[in-house]
Order: C-alpha cells, then structure tokens, then sequence
C-alpha cells in the first residue's frame, strides 16, 4: 500500500492521491483518534476511580438536589379499570398490606374438574 505523503493535511486536489494513497492517510489518521480517545480515557478513569471523586460526585448531586429539588422523571403507568375481568372465577385473588408486606397475600383457585400436578385430582 502506497503511503501518503509526509503532510498531516491531505491535498488540496483529491485528484493528486491515489486511492492507496487515501486508504492510508485514513487509517493513519484513525490511529492517531484511536490513540488520543484512550489517553483520556485512562486520565478519566484515573480520577473516577478515586475516592475523592467519588465523594465530590455525591456531594454535587446532593447540592443539585437541595437546591432545584429532586428531578421528576419517575415513569408512571396508569390504566383505568372497571374491576374484575367478567367471567373470570379462575383469576387470582391478590392481597396486599403495603404497611405489613410480608402479610401480603396471592389466592389461586384450582378449576372444577381439574387435575392436581401430581396427578392426583
């Protein structure tokens, strides 16, 4: 592959390279990218890994929200129901205690006629 000449600038006429010629400033280009983005990669992660950074980080994020108060974006999905599907006798039966939540509760009733798991029914 031919390479390209010793500028870091291509020419003013696309015409003057050939195609080789372009295929390698490319890639010589994209290395020299390549290259930079991992030398600020390492120096951010060198300071994000730092305790100090850590605790600056929270305390930030604290001030934001002491100051303009917690941010509303909480996705909520409400959906209108009229109560029980109709004919559904099958459908679990569901308790719950939001103050006691271990006492909360699921029923399930087995159809009429129906075999148990085991088979036995």
């Amino acid at each position: 592959m031919a390479s390209p000449p010793e500028s870091d600038e291509p020419p003013r006429d696309p015409e003057a390279w050939s195609d080789e010629q372009w295929l390698a400033w490319l890639v010589d280009t994209d290395t020299l990218e390549a290259e930079e983005a991992a030398s600020d990669r390492r120096v951010v992660a060198r300071w994000r890994d730092r305790p100090s950074s850590q605790v600056l980080g929270a305390a930030m994020l604290g001030l934001h929200d002491a100051i303009y108060g917690r941010p509303d974006d909480e996705v909520v999905i409400v959906e209108d129901s009229s109560g029980d599907p109709p004919g559904d006798e099958d459908a679990p039966v569901v308790h719950l205690d939001p103050d006691r939540p271990e006492r909360s509760e699921v029923v399930v009733r087995r159809r009429r006629g129906s075999r148990s798991p085991r088979g036995s029914g």
